[in-house]
C-alpha cells in the first residue's frame, strides 16, 4: 500500500459509491436473470418474490456458496473481478503484491466470503468506516478494489 490512502500499488482505490453502484447493478442483472429462469418454469412473478422474501433457511447458505463459486470462477479470470466491477471499470488486486486477482480460486474465495458474510450485515457495511474502502471479506483475503486504469 502506498503512503497516500487514495492509492494502492499505483491504482486509485475505488470509491464507496462506485463499489455500491457496481454491486447494485450486478445484483439487478442476476436477479433479473434468475426471475426469467423462474418464469420459464411457469411460476408467476408474485411466486418468485414470495419465495425470495421468505425467512432464512440453511439451504440459502449452499446457494450462496454455489453463487460465489460460479461468479468467482467465471468472471475473475477475465475481468479481475465480478460483472459489476467490469461494468464500472473496477478490478480486484492483491493488497500485498498489487497483482490482478485473476485466479479462479482467489475469485471463488472472495465471492463466497462476500455472499456468506452478507448474511451477518456487519461485513457488508464495514466499508463505511474503512480508510481503504475495503469490506471485511476484502480484509480476510487481502484484496482491494481499484479503478482499472493505473495512475503510474
Amino acid at each position: 500500500m502506498e503512503k497516500d490512502n487514495e492509492l494502492a500499488h499505483g491504482y486509485k482505490i475505488a470509491s464507496k459509491g462506485k463499489r455500491f453502484a457496481a454491486t447494485l447493478v450486478e445484483g439487478t442483472i442476476f436477479m433479473t436473470a434468475l426471475m426469467l429462469v423462474y418464469l420459464m418454469f411457469g411460476k408467476s412473478p408474485q411466486e418468485f418474490w414470495s419465495e425470495f422474501n421468505e425467512n432464512f433457511e440453511w439451504i440459502d447458505l449452499l446457494y450462496s456458496l454455489i453463487t460465489g463459486i460460479v461468479i468467482g470462477s467465471t468472471f475473475y479470470p477475465y475481468y479481475s473481478g465480478n460483472l459489476g466491477h467490469k461494468i464500472f471499470k473496477l478490478k480486484v488486486i492483491s493488497l500485498e503484491t498489487g497483482e490482478d486477482c485473476k485466479k479462479p480460486m482467489d475469485g471463488m474465495k472472495r465471492e463466497c466470503l462476500k455472499h456468506l458474510l452478507g448474511y451477518l450485515i456487519i461485513p457488508s457495511v464495514w466499508i463505511l468506516w474503512d480508510n481503504k474502502n475495503q469490506n471485511l471479506y476484502d480484509k480476510l483475503v487481502q484484496t482491494v478494489v481499484v479503478e482499472s486504469e493505473s495512475n503510474k
